[in-house]
């Protein structure tokens, strides 16, 4: 089994700030369709390759919840609105794997050699549950990130939340432990069901 992610790429070239950055000197703003469809194109032709090299099962992450990442939020450090455009980007892109998959698998005979593990549903879930169960926790706001200063990237001791076991974001891109821990509770029985050899 092999698992493909392409997560930090995106966020590079679909998110950076202009002017004058990679993100717009590789891809105009207008042009995000057409380069989300190349991109997508590029990586179902790598599953094919790497299928090829011997491996029985690929497997491709679809893009998370991008836009209620912390770093994401609407207005800036409130925690409170995620931001729909780059959830639907991430939707575009996700439903464009989709597709990629299903043409991969069809060539394949059916197979189900190329499997979605599907990453932003197991989110959207997981978010829902820790926003159902806030009363009983520490933590109330599940977008809130735990770590809420950083020195040199790091996050500072000053700067760490009084229950970090509550949290669900540990800082402004990554889930905590006990975040991941409740998407891999959303993602099991998919594991299980779609990557059996």
């Amino acid at each position: 089994m092999y698992i493909v992610n392409v997560t930090l790429i995106i966020q590079l070239l679909w998110f950076l700030p202009e002017p004058m950055t990679i993100h717009s000197i590789l891809r105009p703003r207008k042009g995000l369709p057409a380069f989300t469809e190349g991109l997508v194109n590029q990586l179902a032709a790598d599953l094919q390759r790497i299928n090829r090299l011997g491996v029985k099962k690929v497997v491709a992450a679809t893009l998370p919840l991008l836009g209620c990442l912390p770093i994401h939020m609407i207005p800036p450090n409130t925690y409170q609105n995620c931001d729909e455009e780059y959830n639907k980007n991430a939707k575009i892109y996700n439903q464009l794997l989709q597709k990629a998959v299903e043409k991969l698998n069809t060539g394949d005979g059916n197979k189900s050699t190329f499997v979605i593990l599907d990453l932003y549903n197991a989110m959207v879930s997981a978010i829902d549950q820790f926003r159902q169960n806030a009363a009983n926790t520490a933590c109330k706001n599940p977008l809130q990130p735990c770590c809420s200063k950083t020195v040199e990237y790091i996050c500072s001791a000053e700067g760490l939340c009084s229950s970090p076991k509550s949290s669900f974001f540990f800082d402004l891109a990554h889930p905590s432990d006990n975040g991941w821990n409740a998407i891999y509770s959303f993602l099991q029985g998919s594991l299980h069901r779609g990557l059996r050899v």
